[in-house]
């Protein structure tokens, strides 16, 4: 029997997403929650099981496409009804698809071989996939191989004799060109996010301390276990007291009451980098784990952000954010961290580093200095309070034995 799958309603209130691959081809079987197809909403990357057995007649949207739920993702020839995964109801009756022997012809005939990020790079650039040869294995599509498409796109190409000549009221385009492309996935939802705190009223103080003792207690730490430890998540472990002392930091503000929401948990979020842009993994409970543990959360998380593995609930709930900008780069020496709402402060970190310092306003001495910047919701955080805030961690980071007196 014929069975229309629409895209079905991944949760965070996710209206559309982008269609990054296909995992099957028009006309092949497939057995139920085999995987269907991978989506990209504004927060993760999707995988899509088939709703049901059977053939598939026809996949009705193409890659980089932007399909609503609701929409028709593709049509089966089902064994047997399966249970509609989307009611459907609230949303516009989809238009009337062709039939599979009226399919478009810029149907593919199978899925094109390429990781998500190739597909990204290639819809930011425009570039059809379908069009491109594929150098690696198995005939996929490397990022390499969208350049060339670009270089050879960016050939000049010879103005026909027959061609119009400029006149003063048509200037002409810049030699450079422009290129024009829309936000979408992680890029759309760090505009949103940022948008959003552009109407928080921030203010920004910078700290720096010696972190020579904080820099040797982590190596004794991964040499005595064995394991990584990164700086991160000894910085969480000098946060927690603080955040504790200081409950006005892991808050968030209700615009619509100007009611202050203490959390009395201590769920992390942390920026990592992805080449689809930022992402806040956010480390539950942080106050229950030791810095081993926290680190290896750190790692796993993160490997899932690079992956686009990550699930709406791994980026939903933070109380309080930590923002490394030293761990890229290594030139630079100071960032400002940008709240992300409801929250209502964020720390940001730079790369332990030696400097020269003044030292009892005679000497100059070499030292190992960390910057921290903390950022804060000026309507209820004040510059005084939120000095207050940092001591604890900065007496963590110079003396780390400190962070033994948290219970």
């Amino acid at each position: 029997m014929r069975f229309e799958f629409r895209l079905p309603d991944v949760g965070e209130g996710i209206t559309e997403s982008e269609l990054l691959t296909w995992h099957v081809a028009a006309g092949e079987d497939v057995r139920e929650d085999q995987l269907l197809c991978e989506i990209e909403t504004d927060k993760a990357t999707v995988e899509i099981p088939a709703p049901c057995s059977g053939r598939v007649e026809q996949l009705a949207a193409q890659v980089g496409q932007i399909v609503r739920v609701g929409e028709i993702l593709a049509v089966f020839d089902a064994e047997q009804a399966p249970a509609q995964q989307f009611s459907g109801e609230k949303h516009a009756a989809p238009a009337m698809l062709p039939t599979s022997a009226a399919a478009p012809s810029a149907q593919p005939a199978g899925p094109v071989r390429a990781a998500p990020s190739t597909r990204r790079y290639a819809h930011q650039q425009d570039v059809d996939l379908a069009t491109v040869t594929g150098s690696g294995p198995k005939g996929r599509v490397l990022r390499e191989d969208i350049d060339a498409v670009l270089a050879r796109c960016d050939q000049p190409t010879p103005i026909p004799p027959s061609a119009p000549s400029r006149t003063a009221s048509s200037p002409a385009a810049p030699a450079g060109g422009e290129r024009r492309w829309r936000l979408s996935g992680i890029a759309k939802a760090m505009y949103e996010s940022m948008s959003r705190a552009a109407h928080v009223p921030q203010a920004t103080t910078g700290f720096a301390v010696n972190a020579a003792a904080f820099e040797a207690a982590r190596a004794r730490l991964a040499a005595h276990t064995g394991q990584r430890v990164s700086y991160v998540a000894l910085l969480i472990k000098a946060l927690i007291p603080a955040l504790k002392a200081a409950p006005q930091f892991n808050a968030s503000l209700d615009d619509q009451t100007l009611e202050v929401i203490e959390k009395h948990y201590y769920h992390i979020g942390f920026a990592a980098y992805t080449d689809a842009g930022l992402v806040v993994p956010v480390i539950r409970d942080a106050d229950r784990l030791s810095v081993v543990q926290l680190s290896a959360n750190i790692d796993e998380l993160a490997a899932r952000a690079r992956d686009r593995k990550l699930a709406p609930d791994d980026m939903r709930g933070a109380t309080f954010t930590l923002s490394n900008w030293g761990s890229h780069g290594g030139q630079d020496i100071f960032g400002t961290p940008i709240i992300n709402p409801p929250q209502v402060a964020i720390l940001g970190m730079g790369r332990v580093r030696s400097e020269p310092v003044v030292v009892d306003d005679s000497r100059i001495e070499i030292q190992r200095r960390l910057n921290l910047v903390l950022s804060y919701d000026h309507r209820l955080i004040d510059g005084v309070t939120a000095l207050r805030f940092m001591q604890p961690i900065l007496a963590a980071v110079q003396d780390p034995l400190l962070l033994l007196a948290d219970v």
